[in-house]
């Protein structure tokens, strides 16, 4: 079990207080087919929370006997630290909470307790009560508690929830938790946006949706409530971006609304299913969208399919070619989604919160897509997110027929143009696909097509040069990615092509034949890191850079648990 605050950028491991994704918890209110502790939920939240603002020290005494500290102890370690004095097992971890109803249900974050031996909960007197946990959900990182001990008799108000939503940017907020294991700590803030995607390095999978802000939150305060000025529960603190390990001034939050779907899915099944498609995508940038001949474009890049998901049985496309944009290798070729169910769709965000926020497992969507220039109208059915780990991990024989066999040459390039032509003592008008890299073994290898040998900087960006550039398959002509793409999808793998190329500044053609995209071309894990969000799990780690600096201030090791390798 961790224990550290999940934190968005390098942090300092410290012991036995938990640094976790510093998430929150959950909700108060559920819909009216669940049990009866709603009802009891909400008429005793209505009873100590007014609906006009209070004061912080009415809110703090209101509040502060709802809040409680975890304590969770898994059997990872047997080492000791020693804080204030105290010898303290490094498999302890320190987190927040939350009283949920009369029935000694408590929320919390699904880091704070994950895999756990026991599970303590410590109320603002003092007292503590064991736990177990009866409900947990690491995609959002929400986990729910029952106390177990017989003499449990605490009237405590649950805390009230409120509409997310409403939110608004500048509007202020107060965190109530145990940062460093100092109990019922109340610190403020504002709002500082919405609508933030924050990575899970627990699962793989972005959280959609997430509140930001300026309020102090450390570790420890993992699961503990964001509250507005009514005292009422808009979030569950789940992380903070910090260079040191502490607070910053940007800390993350669960919105209440998610909160409150995912808890009262737990409280019936002990899980919660998230609507699923099955894609890997790009939030199209300026640069995508000119090498894609598609200026102004705005949604995004499906990189990659998962096989036999939604997307994959919708007919949903993938790239296909490597390509560099920018100085970065990206997978170009597949669907640009613009839409879903009307709604304009401009960056990951917006698809990643629509699905969690109005769809449902078995809900059917219509995605409005670019492909070859043209929009087009697909409809899928949502499924359940596949457990943990299997999404892209399936074996050949478990794949698709469709995915096996995509048709694929093993190249990496980028689209020429006027200023690429003259640095190779080209024509400006020079149409074609420059070949920068082969990949190794792949079709075009083995045909003995030509990868760039020469960097050249071209206007900030560095590129191979003294590849092939391919202008021509059989007897189709070839000006941009677009037109491989289109061609390979006539195609299968095992089909003989004629590659006409420009060496050495003149055309020849080579034989190939064609091989299987799965097998040749290289996984999306050994890309470099890309500055996107995904429905699907990460594509290696977006924060490559900062985990680099965290081994040269904190060492290997540390680092190592902190970032999950």
């Amino acid at each position: 079990m961790s224990n550290y605050i999940w934190i968005v950028a390098i942090a300092i491991l410290t012991t036995s207080v938990c640094f976790g994704i510093n998430w929150s918890e959950a909700i108060a209110q559920q819909s009216n087919d669940n049990s009866s502790n709603v009802v009891s939920n909400n008429s005793l939240s209505a009873s100590i929370l007014t609906s006009d603002a209070v004061t912080l020290p009415q809110i703090f005494n209101k509040t502060e006997n709802s809040v409680v500290q975890i304590t969770s102890t898994s059997p990872i370690s047997n080492s000791l630290v020693i804080r204030n004095g105290e010898q303290i097992p490094q498999n302890v971890a320190l987190g927040s909470g939350f009283v949920y109803d009369q029935d000694g249900h408590i929320l919390t974050n699904y880091h704070v307790i994950s895999d756990p031996n026991s599970v303590e909960v410590t109320f603002v007197d003092g007292d503590s009560h064991s736990a177990k946990v009866i409900g947990q959900d690491p995609y959002s990182d929400i986990a729910v508690l029952q106390i177990t001990d017989d003499g449990f008799q605490k009237q405590i108000p649950p805390l009230k929830a409120a509409n997310s939503s409403a939110l608004q940017v500048g509007e202020q907020v107060i965190a109530i938790g145990n940062p460093f294991g100092l109990s019922g700590t109340l610190t403020s803030g504002v709002i500082s946006q919405m609508g933030r995607v924050l990575p899970n390095d627990i699962t793989g999978y972005s959280i959609s949706n997430i509140i930001q802000t300026d309020a102090a939150i450390n570790p420890g305060n993992s699961g503990g409530p964001l509250l507005n000025t009514k005292g009422e529960m808009v979030g569950v603190n789940t992380a903070i971006f910090s260079n040191t390990g502490v607070y910053s001034g940007v800390g993350f939050a669960i919105p209440s609304n998610m909160v409150q779907k995912v808890v009262s899915s737990l409280l019936k099944n002990g899980s919660y299913e998230h609507p699923y498609m099955g894609i890997t995508g790009i939030t199209v940038s300026p640069e995508i969208s000119n090498a894609t001949h598609l200026n102004d474009t705005k949604g995004i890049l499906v990189v990659d399919i998962t096989a036999d998901s939604p997307a994959d049985k919708a007919g949903i496309r993938g790239g296909d070619v490597l390509t560099t944009v920018d100085g970065q290798d990206i997978r170009l070729g597949g669907d640009i989604i613009v839409a879903i169910d009307n709604q304009s769709v401009r960056a990951m965000e917006d698809l990643l919160s629509y699905l969690e926020e109005k769809k449902a497992v078995g809900d059917n969507i219509e995605l409005s897509v670019i492909r070859d220039g043209k929009t087009q109208h697909i409809d899928m059915i949502l499924t359940a997110r596949p457990t943990q780990g299997a999404e892209n991990r399936l074996q050949p024989n478990q794949e698709s027929n469709q995915q096996q066999q995509r048709p694929a040459l093993g190249i990496n390039g980028i689209n020429m143009t006027p200023e690429l032509a003259e640095r190779m003592n080209l024509t400006h008008s020079q149409k074609g696909f420059l070949i920068e890299d082969i990949i190794s073994g792949g079709p075009a290898d083995k045909a003995g097509i030509r990868g760039g040998y020469k960097i050249a900087n071209i206007n900030g960006s560095d590129f191979k040069l003294g590849g092939d550039i391919v202008v021509g398959i059989d007897e189709m002509v070839v000006g941009t990615i677009q037109d491989i793409q289109s061609y390979l999808d006539t195609k299968k793998v095992g089909d003989r092509v004629q590659m006409h190329v420009i060496r050495d500044g003149q055309e020849i053609t080579v034989p190939l034949t064609l091989g299987n995209i799965q097998s040749e071309q290289a996984p999306l894990e050994q890309l470099p890191q890309l500055p996107f969000s995904q429905e699907e799990p990460f594509a290696g780690d977006p924060f490559g850079d900062m985990y680099d600096r965290c081994v040269e201030d904190v060492g290997k090791e540390a680092c190592d648990q902190l970032f999950g390798r």
